[in-house]
């Protein structure tokens, strides 16, 4: 048993560049996610039909559709038809993420915006505020707290997620960890060390959303 903790220890660092890019493919889509989704939660919320109908079908496409699907299609697929060549692997695979997780996040501010007491919105207009103004004033800094939680969770989902974009020559930390494999003939031993690695991710972002849900408490229950 040491003897193998002493191998996983000693492949880690092999693991690591694989590790960087993973962490900035999972940001730069979570940013991405996030700033989509806050318009998609507008769309949904709308009384007209020419933004909750769009916005409804690509949710439903985004969230039911298999994730190594809307990879092939990005990358072989869509460039193929529409003629624009070679298209890069690390930039189609942050659109992936983000358009998937977009849409989910969207669920989980729409749940968090459901919360908020309905005389807000009066308040707001009676205020002569627009609704750029109320979003951003009061309701954003309302509902992030709330939907916390489920933030992180997305988060999560996105790392765990990413290791199929290595179907399409992103080295990350799986394919990394395949790289090694075939180089040292070991087809275990640089898998353990990748799973570490993806484990200390995983709990770091869960133990930073727990302080975050303590520091953000008052809000939430003043919400």
């Amino acid at each position: 048993m040491v003897n193998a903790l002493m191998e996983i220890g000693g492949i880690v660092p092999q693991l690591l560049d694989g590790l960087l890019v993973t962490l900035m493919i999972c940001v730069l889509a979570a940013l991405g996610a996030l700033l989509l989704s806050v318009p998609l939660v507008a769309a949904r919320r709308s009384s007209k039909r020419r933004y909750y109908y769009p916005a409804t079908v690509f949710i439903t496409l985004m969230r039911g559709l298999p994730i190594v699907i809307l990879i092939f299609l990005c990358y072989f697929g869509f460039p193929a038809l529409l003629g624009f060549g070679r298209v890069s692997a690390f930039w189609v695979g942050v659109l992936v993420l983000a358009l998937n997780g977009s849409a989910f996040i969207s669920e989980a501010l729409r749940g968090a915006i459901a919360r908020l007491p309905e005389g807000q919105w009066e308040a707001c207009k009676s205020l002569g505020l627009t609704p750029f103004q109320t979003w951003r004033l009061v309701l954003i800094p309302q509902f992030i707290p709330i939907a916390l939680p489920s933030l992180a969770g997305e988060l999560g989902f996105l790392i765990k997620a990413s290791p199929a974009l290595s179907l399409i020559t992103i080295v990350d930390l799986t394919r990394r960890a395949q790289q090694v494999s075939m180089q040292t003939f070991d087809p275990l031993m640089p898998l353990l060390a990748a799973a570490l690695l993806y484990f200390l991710l995983l709990g770091a972002i869960s133990m930073l959303s727990r302080w975050l849900e303590t520091r953000l408490e008052p809000v939430r229950q003043r919400s």
